[in-house]
């Protein structure tokens, strides 16, 4: 069932990728935009099915709130200044990061490689071969100077992927309410740090309330899905990492789109990225996932 759900978020994961690249929307707008809008429209829905959970669950989300402010700021810049194309194609090695954290929380998984020692050297072998495709893809000029705004970026992504596993275990049978009020108390939270944060960058609140910012927005309804499906596929799944790699099929998504829209006659920059390197990625990915399967 994880499967399934990730492969709709990396389809939905795309699509929100190329509409923030093309945004053109002011940073600082579209963060404050990021928090509020994705409030507003899961509030009513966690409103609807509301429910108390234990205290770590509002702990985890305040804590997810602080981070998304600071690394969605980041990564909607990056959009801009790299593309669609390299963010995504540089993210596998976000997998790398979460299995290293991941054995520093759950260090009995050290236990289980033990076990199955074939199993553990097919999880070397492809962990290894997604860093030597980063590597390859780091020779590239542009890969070069992406690679390094966005390692720290994908490190706090990777810590926001395992806090997103843990959250979803206070679910206490209500996965999908759980979701709608992760969702929107994120928002909520997002929303108010950026304002305080851009306050002074905003020439007034009527840029805020501009009718053409918000319809320009209209893409946020994209994040909201892929929060929503991102959150019962963690649930699901029993490794965080496996549903990161599944997002990983959002490089293809994105390169046939772009394809697409170069044959339509668009100008679109970012396109020559070395395929190989990507194709060597995925198998990587998928060969992790089915090695990681019980």
């Amino acid at each position: 069932m994880w499967v399934i759900f990730g492969i709709i978020t990396s389809l939905i994961g795309a699509a929100y990728s190329i509409c923030n690249q093309n945004s053109k929307l002011k940073p600082e707008i579209f963060m404050i935009y990021r928090g509020f809008l994705v409030a507003l429209i899961s509030t009513p829905l966690a409103l609807l099915y509301f429910h108390i959970f234990p205290w770590q669950f509002y702990a985890i989300a305040l804590f997810q709130g602080i981070c998304i402010s600071y690394s969605d700021y980041k990564y909607y810049n990056a959009y801009h200044k790299f593309g669609a194309e390299n963010i995504n194609a540089i993210d596998p090695l976000k997998v790398f990061i979460i299995f290293i954290l991941w054995i520093v929380v759950s260090p009995s998984i050290i236990f289980t490689y033990i076990k199955f020692p074939i199993r553990s050297l097919i999880i070397l072998l492809s962990i290894i071969a997604m860093v030597y495709a980063v590597t390859q893809y780091h020779k590239q000029k542009i890969g070069k100077s992406c690679l390094k705004e966005m390692f720290p970026l994908l490190c706090l992504a990777a810590v926001v992927d395992i806090s997103n596993k843990f959250i979803t275990e206070y679910s206490e049978g209500y996965l999908l309410t759980l979701t709608f009020h992760r969702v929107a108390l994120t928002g909520y939270i997002v929303g108010f740090i950026n304002l305080f944060y851009n306050r002074q960058k905003i020439q007034c609140f009527n840029e805020l309330l501009n009718v053409k910012n918000i319809q320009r927005s209209w893409f946020i309804i994209l994040l909201v899905l892929s929060m929503i499906f991102i959150n019962i596929s963690m649930h699901y799944t029993p490794h965080p990492a496996y549903i990161s790699a599944i997002l990983f099929l959002s490089i293809i998504w994105i390169i046939c789109i772009n394809r697409i829209m170069i044959l339509c006659g668009k100008n679109i920059p970012y396109s020559n990225i070395r395929l190989k390197w990507i194709f060597l990625l995925l198998f990587s990915a998928i060969t992790l996932i089915i090695a990681t399967n019980k």
